[in-house]
């Protein structure tokens, strides 16, 4: 039986190949000044929703939080989801082409997120309960200077994974309410330069860890 990953591994992307198709995203960097797209949220309401009070409300709320982010501050480009109604064809149409290439080479089906970060950008405390997958979650950063916050199910211990210029990648388990509470991946971020997002995950069956080691070893490999 496959070891589980937890919480939260760094891999360092050597592959060039899939590097190549990941610099396809920056085409929503490039663009960032479009005026037909929508920008959710407000910064304003940032410090709030990444802070201790909202994280502690969110994690007393147990089951009753169903996963999903209460408050971000993004742009949005994955489709079938209302808040890409929001967005022109041709930027739905280049999302459908480059994310169709990553599920190729990354072998999913499923895009979990694709979401664009101005500076002051975040998303709230969650837990992806709704979502229990083994993921990948890739992410560029302009200069550097935003995070990725989660909770240790085991230790309690709120950990920082500091954003790097470039694209960096993480892997990880986010467990369902159905599992051990310690497999609940509470988790945070927010950025002070542009940011883009973009997550893919497998699913639940022990199989899929398997899948997700081979891909990983894939994205390290040079």
């Amino acid at each position: 039986m496959h070891k589980k990953i937890n919480p939260m591994l760094d891999i360092p992307i050597n592959n060039t190949d899939i590097l190549e198709s990941l610099n396809k995203f920056l085409w929503f960097y490039d663009n960032k000044n479009n005026s037909d797209w929508k920008l959710w949220g407000r910064s304003k309401d940032r410090k709030h929703f990444i802070g201790d009070s909202h994280k502690e409300t969110i994690i007393s709320m147990g089951r009753k939080h169903d996963g999903f982010p209460e408050s971000g501050h993004y742009y949005n480009f994955k489709p079938q989801n209302e808040t890409t109604s929001f967005m022109p064809s041709e930027t739905i149409q280049y999302y459908n082409t480059i994310n169709s290439e990553m599920q190729e080479k990354l072998c999913t089906k499923h895009n979990a997120l694709c979401v664009m970060y101005p500076p002051g950008g975040y998303i709230s405390w969650h837990n992806n309960a709704n979502a229990s997958a083994y993921n990948l979650v890739f992410t560029w950063s302009e200069t550097g200077n935003g995070y990725f916050k989660y909770i240790d199910g085991e230790t309690k211990e709120e950990i920082v994974m500091q954003d790097v210029s470039g694209w960096q990648c993480k892997a990880s388990y986010f467990g369902a309410y159905d599992e051990p509470a310690h497999k609940l991946v509470y988790h945070t971020a927010s950025t002070d330069c542009w940011r883009i997002t973009v997550s893919y995950i497998f699913n639940r069956e022990e199989l899929s860890l398997g899948i997700q080691e081979d891909v990983i070893e894939e994205i390290k490999s040079k």
